[in-house]
C-alpha cells in the first residue's frame, strides 16, 4: 500500500497544527507556531499563524475540535470520523479521498507538542510568539 507523499504532509500538517485537545485549560494560544514534520527520513518546517478564533475553537470541545480540523482538512479532501481526548492529548481520526484512514495523536506539553500519525508521519510543534 503506497502513501501519497503530498496527502500525508497536508494531512499531518493539519492534524499537528489545528487537532488540539478540549479540556478546562487551554492547549494552545493565539500567535506563531513553527511545525517540523518527520516523513520518509525528510524533514520539513512549516510555520503558521493561528488566529483568536483558531485558538478558540481548538480550545473547544471534540466537536468543535472536528470542526475546525475538518475545514482546514479541505485540501487534503480528508474527513474527520472521530475526536478522542484524554488528558493532555487528542487523538483525531480522518479518511481521505482515496479511503485511506490517518490516526493522529497529539501530547501537549503548553508552549509545544508531539504528533504521531498511523501514516508514519512524526511532527513537533512549537509556539515561538506573535504573529508575523
Amino acid at each position: 500500500m503506497k502513501t501519497n507523499p503530498r496527502k500525508a504532509l497536508i494531512l499531518t500538517c493539519v492534524l499537528t497544527c489545528f487537532a488540539l485537545p478540549a479540556a478546562a485549560a487551554d492547549r494552545v494560544r493565539e500567535g506563531q507556531w513553527d511545525t517540523t514534520v518527520n516523513l520518509g527520513g525528510r524533514a520539513m518546517t512549516r510555520s503558521a499563524c493561528l488566529s483568536k478564533s483558531d485558538a478558540d475553537a481548538i480550545n473547544g470541545d471534540a466537536k468543535s475540535i472536528g470542526a475546525y480540523v475538518e475545514k482546514v482538512s479541505v485540501p487534503a479532501g480528508c474527513k474527520v470520523t472521530d475526536v478522542k481526548i484524554n488528558g493532555n492529548q487528542v487523538s483525531v481520526t480522518t479518511v481521505c479521498a482515496d479511503g485511506k484512514q490517518n490516526v493522529g495523536t497529539t501530547t501537549y506539553h503548553g508552549d509545544s507538542s508531539e504528533t504521531v500519525n498511523t501514516n508514519g508521519a512524526k511532527s513537533q510543534s512549537k509556539w515561538v510568539g506573535a504573529c508575523k
